[in-house]
Order: C-alpha cells, then structure tokens, then sequence
C-alpha cells in the first residue's frame, strides 16, 4: 500500500510541473517561424488624380464636334460647287481637332441663338464660331484663349444719309440676334433688336424694313463684293473700349464642367499661335494688313 500511496504521489509531482513549464506567466514562448510583415512604405506611386474626364471624352470617342452659325463667309460656309464646309472658323476647328489626334465633326445651326443652346444641351463639345470671350460668358462657360480679332461695323441702307455713326442708332431697328455680341453693341446705343442672319439682314437693309445691321467687317466685306447688287454701305467701325478689347476677339466657348478639355485646346492654340498657323490663315483669308494689325499675333 504504501508503495502504491508514492507511485500516486510521484504522477501528481509530474503532473505539476508539466503545467508549470507550458502555462505559466514567464514561460519563453515558442520561436514563431512566420515571416514578419514589410513594414517599410509603400514605394508604389499612389494613381494621379482625374480630371474632370472631357479630354479623355473626346479621345475616346476619336472625334471633336463643334456647333457654330453657317452662311457665314469666309467664316462658315459651303464652298460652291463641292458643297465642303469652309472657312477660316472651320479651319481652325479642324488643325485643333487634328492636333488633339481627333476627326473634326461640324454641327451647324442657320441662325446665332441656336448655337450656345445647342453647347447647354451637350449637342456638342465646343463652339467656334466668332465667339467674343466677354465677362459674362467667362463666367458661364469654360472659355479657351483667343486666336483671331474681328472688328465689327455698322451697315445700312446705301441711300441713308442719317446713320453715320454707332451713337446714332438709339431708338432704331436693328438686324441681330438679340443674344450675339453685335446684338449687344447695337443693343449698347440704345438700338432695338430683331434676330437675322446676315443675308436676311442685308436684305431687310435692302428694303428699308430695318435700319442698321452689326456684323464682322470681313464678312461685310465679302457680302458685299459677292452681292454687288444689294444697295447697302458700312456706315462705321466699332472701336472698343479701353479694357474691352475683348470684344473684338474670338475664342472657343464650352460647358463649364469642360475644363480639362478646354485647357488642352487653350494650350493647342497657343501652340498655333506661336508657331505662324492662325497668322498664316488670317493672312489666306483676310491679308497681310489684317494680320499684321491682330495684336494676339505679336505677344
């Protein structure tokens, strides 16, 4: 029995101390194997942000599509006999377009207010069509940098002895869109305004229904030759104000949310600026005089 009592004792004695040596507080735990995780950073460069995704848009899409007012020469226009459109606004559109890799793709509307509706609508991604970078519109849309001037002139009929000067058009009638900038300079000595493109204009002028028309003095210029039989003249020149050169300028117009996209045409026409493009087709469309006078051409 006792001999019993101490094997008992003995397994207990045992027992003990393998607890002791597996649970106890200061027991060395057991070498862990596992690779420790890379705590070094992360060399990877983080992914650039994105813009607002219109420049990818239209890479994507492989085209540029621009909305402007046609019967328009030499700005827009159906060349005879091929029916192509041309013109200078269309050959700038198209070396932009070309420029950023893409075809050009044209949508053209018959008269000036449906032009900028068209752009709200998202018809198409940009405007250029003459279109003067004035505050309000820098403030509604995105506006690229100018690459051309275009001075306006007041037409009337050829017999009208009276309107010699833009000061004389207050309480008169005027042919342009209400909306356009040469609506707003007729608007601006105190005119009123009734929308027309300029053949209706020039034909309202013609027979006496209307007494003014404001337009750009090369397309003026060139109706007149073309139209020799319409009894109009060029009763004066619009001369801006200090400060409001802009007015005479024309730059690209698209959707505010459009910036990127505006941005790499700004950067485009800059480009066809410095390097003699838009100077070149001034002087093809509108001669040395003309070009060597555009102030943009010589910053």
């Amino acid at each position: 029995m006792k001999a019993k009592r101490w094997i008992t004792a003995l397994l207990s004695l045992v027992l003990l101390l393998s607890l002791a040596a597996c649970g106890g507080n200061n027991s060395t735990p057991a070498p862990d194997n596992t690779p420790a995780p890379d705590t070094q950073p992360d060399s990877t460069p983080a992914p650039e942000a994105q813009g607002d995704g219109s420049l990818q848009r239209v890479l994507d899409a492989g085209k540029l599509t621009i909305g402007a007012e046609g019967n328009w020469i030499p700005y827009v226009y159906n060349e005879d006999g091929t029916g192509e459109l041309t013109g200078f606004e269309v050959e700038i559109a198209k070396e932009i377009a070309a420029r950023l890799g893409v075809e050009a793709e044209f949508n053209i509307s018959n008269n000036w207010d449906p032009v900028m509706a068209g752009l709200d609508a998202g018809r198409y991604d940009c405007v250029i069509c003459g279109v003067n970078p004035k505050p309000e519109r820098q403030e509604a849309y995105a506006v690229t940098v100018s690459y051309a001037e275009n001075p306006f002139c007041l037409v009337v009929n050829g017999d009208d002895t009276e309107i010699t000067s833009f000061e004389d058009l207050s309480g008169k009638l005027c042919a342009n869109s209400p909306s356009s900038t040469a609506g707003q300079i007729a608007q601006s000595y105190g005119a009123e305004t009734a929308d027309a493109d300029l053949t209706g204009a020039m034909d309202m002028l013609n027979t006496g229904r209307v007494a003014g028309h404001v337009n750009n003095v090369a397309a003026v210029d060139e109706y007149m030759k073309e139209r020799p039989d319409v009894n109009v003249k060029i009763a004066a020149i619009f001369e801006p104000a200090e400060g409001e050169e802009y007015m005479i300028e024309s730059a690209g117009m698209l959707r505010k949310g459009d910036q990127e996209l505006c941005d790499k045409i700004s950067e485009i026409i800059q480009e066809m600026i410095d390097d003699g493009f838009c100077y070149d087709l001034t002087v093809k469309y509108f001669g040395e005089t003309v070009a060597n006078s555009t102030s943009i051409y010589k910053k």
